[in-house]
């Protein structure tokens, strides 16, 4: 556990890093960050859960549960990327109703990912693993 504690503290720097550099970045460089920090935090977090598994044999309806929560939050990452590629395409577009549209595709996706990854982190500790 201390070494998750070590990456979380490793991941939280580099994410204040690299959004103070982003100060005029585009929305989709935004998403980007974003959505790589997330990743990094809930691939932790999902290693510790395999280390887990193998430890404690929760059952096969917790590893489903888990399973669940974790193909949620993958899709939520992939929307983000994906808004964010649209974003970027709209960027160059002179159709505001597209680049308004890509806006709110973003917006959603980025509210989703924060969601999922909220629910994979507190299921895994509600089923007793110690994350900070």
């Amino acid at each position: 556990m201390k070494r998750f504690s070590l990456l979380l503290i490793v991941v939280l720097s580099i994410s204040i890093t690299f959004f103070s550099w982003q100060g005029c970045k585009s929305p989709p460089q935004t998403a980007y960050v974003v959505g790589q920090t997330t990743t990094i935090t809930v691939e932790a977090a999902m290693g510790l859960w395999n280390e887990y598994v193998k430890q404690k044999h929760p059952g096969v309806a917790v590893e489903q549960r888990v399973k669940t929560a974790y193909d949620q939050y993958r899709a939520a990452d992939i929307a983000l990327l994906t808004a964010g590629k649209a974003m970027l395409e709209a960027q160059t577009s002179s159709d505001t109703a597209k680049q308004t549209a890509a806006q709110k595709a973003w917006h959603e996706a980025e509210a989703a990912l924060a969601v999922s990854s909220t629910q994979i982190y507190s299921l895994l500790k509600e089923l007793g693993m110690k994350l900070p």
